[in-house]
């Protein structure tokens, strides 16, 4: 009898998504062709504007690409008593009671869990105690080293269950999500059933409203609605850290999880599928947790993705660059998820460039601007379009846009501490003020001056009848940056400006745990 494969059901798609794939990877290199063959080399952005709009070209392909085709595996719940030893590892190093006691008591509550450890990195007293009374195993160390995946590894120092799931310290998980995810294991190449990262603060500002109800959108609901999906595939799902379960085989054949890196997750992803191993992405929470609740949270969690990604790009040897092992459509992936960090340099480009031009009077092409302005505008709409047609429905044209536009921050300050070697770990209080610090919020506000002082630029540049053709499509684009650049600031703005009283403040540890779980879902 042959061995249980994991099996995976294709969504059906509109009629139109197929042509609008083929009209988009038709028109892509021809644009690129067009545009290598006009760039103006006798000015110096000429080069610099061709570059950034050859990188929107290549990372946006590449992106469509990796979006064509979405799956989800057929269900295998466990119906009956489980039989294999499963053991839930909780890592923490500073985070409050009332945020990590509500996750041992979910954890103690899946049903099928053997052993529930309390990974402390702060060796504190009142987690010890904590965890004693409430019945989990408490595994403090003296060292902080590896951080968040030096903290795991040292957990599975001490277990010898067959699986092994990893909780954030603010993740609180359902009582199901053994009986959810077990099954896909029977697949002997399985070493990862991952789900999505789900929050029940709802107000926080990274949430937008959407279809006339709060906390319709989130930041990153592209991510887990739209492309993690369509590595079902490829078996090639990433590790996020959280709400995952993981084979112990799986971990040992890679030496654990990854600790060289600040981004342990897609790393220790990245060594399992090299070896090999596939993973699964359940589409459905299995465990409900704290998203950021300020500007400042915000900007330090992206800028240390920012630069774990590219360290492990750039210096890495598990770089998917050169390691051995991955696929094809595995590599891709990687590498749309980590290039996506230069970004940030890319939009800055695209708001030098048109203020060169407009200086100078001098286009960055050879020829009629008129005509590139046009097909620049009608292939950066193309662009657009057809990543939210691809989104189906999880990539919101403005807000997925606006904070787009607002990495580009985090990314640039990344960026230096990503090509000298540095690396960042940290943990975020989720439980934080909605204030942010002053100077980051100026900054935050001086680019978006930059952006619309840029658009006013093009805008006098063209009321004086200066470089005209230059000017007009010069306002056009920098009218949709400013645009997305402001969304985001008013956003924040207003968020700060209307504190409210959530509603889970209140709450005791156990009263949080059952108004989580009572319905498999969040509170309204």
């Amino acid at each position: 009898m042959s061995p249980y494969r994991v099996e995976q059901v294709a969504d059906r798609d509109p009629p139109q998504l197929p042509i609008l794939f083929a009209v988009f990877l038709t028109l892509a290199p021809l644009f690129a062709v067009w545009r290598t063959a006009v760039v103006d080399w006798s000015v110096w952005y000429g080069p610099i504007a061709w570059a950034a709009e050859m990188f929107a070209v290549v990372t946006t392909t590449i992106f469509v690409i990796s979006l064509r085709r979405r799956t989800r595996p057929v269900p295998r719940t466990v119906t009956g008593p489980v039989t294999r030893t499963v053991d839930i590892l909780i890592p923490t190093v500073n985070e409050p009671a009332p945020v990590l006691e509500p996750t041992v008591i979910g954890a103690l509550r899946v049903r099928g869990v053997r052993d529930v450890i309390v990974l402390d990195d702060g060796s504190r007293p009142e987690t010890r105690e904590m965890a004693a009374r409430l019945g989990a195993r408490y595994l403090p160390r003296a060292t902080n080293a590896g951080a968040k995946a030096g903290n795991l590894n040292h957990g599975l120092e001490v277990t010898d269950a067959e699986f092994v799931v990893t909780l954030d310290a603010d993740h609180i998980p359902l009582p199901g999500f053994i009986e959810r995810t077990l099954g896909y294991f029977d697949d002997p190449e399985v070493a990862v059933v991952q789900s999505p990262q789900s929050f029940y603060n709802t107000e926080s500002f990274t949430f937008r409203r959407r279809h006339g109800r709060d906390g319709g959108w989130h930041e990153q609901e592209m991510f887990y609605g739209g492309v993690q999906p369509t590595k079902n595939s490829a078996g090639s799902a990433i590790y996020t850290g959280t709400s995952a379960m993981l084979r112990r085989t799986a971990l040992d054949d890679v030496g654990g999880f990854a600790e060289d890196t600040s981004t342990e997750d897609i790393h220790t992803s990245l060594r399992l599928h090299a070896r090999g191993w596939r993973s699964v992405y359940l589409e459905e929470p299995l465990a409900y947790g704290l998203e950021v609740n300020n500007l400042r949270q915000y900007y330090g969690t992206r800028r240390r993705w920012a630069i774990g990604s590219l360290h492990l790009l750039l210096r890495h040897p598990d770089s998917p660059l050169i390691v051995r092992g991955l696929s094809w459509p595995q590599r891709l992936n990687y590498l749309s998820a980590m290039v996506a960090h230069f970004q940030g340099l890319n939009r800055l480009l695209y708001l030098l460039v048109p203020v060169a031009a407009l200086t100078t009077g001098v286009a960055p092409v050879r020829g009629p601007y008129a005509v590139y302005g046009f097909a620049f505008l009608a292939f950066t709409i193309l662009s657009i379009g057809t990543v939210v047609r691809f989104g189906r429905g999880h990539y919101h044209p403005l807000h997925s846009e606006a904070f787009a536009v607002a990495d580009t921050l985090p990314m640039l300050a990344a960026l230096p501490a990503a090509i000298f070697g540095e690396r960042e770990f940290g943990v975020t209080d989720k439980r934080a003020r909605r204030g942010t610090d002053a100077r980051l919020k100026w900054a935050y506000r001086v680019f978006a001056l930059a952006e619309v002082s840029a658009l006013g630029f093009a805008v006098t540049r063209l009321i004086q009848g200066e470089h005209v053709v230059i000017a007009a499509w010069s306002a056009a684009f920098l009218t949709l940056s400013a645009g997305y650049a402001l969304a985001f600031l008013v956003g924040m703005e207003r968020y700060e400006r209307r504190p409210v009283t959530p509603w889970y403040a209140n709450l005791s540890p156990d009263h949080l745990y059952r108004r989580i779980t009572d319905e498999d879902k969040v509170p309204a």
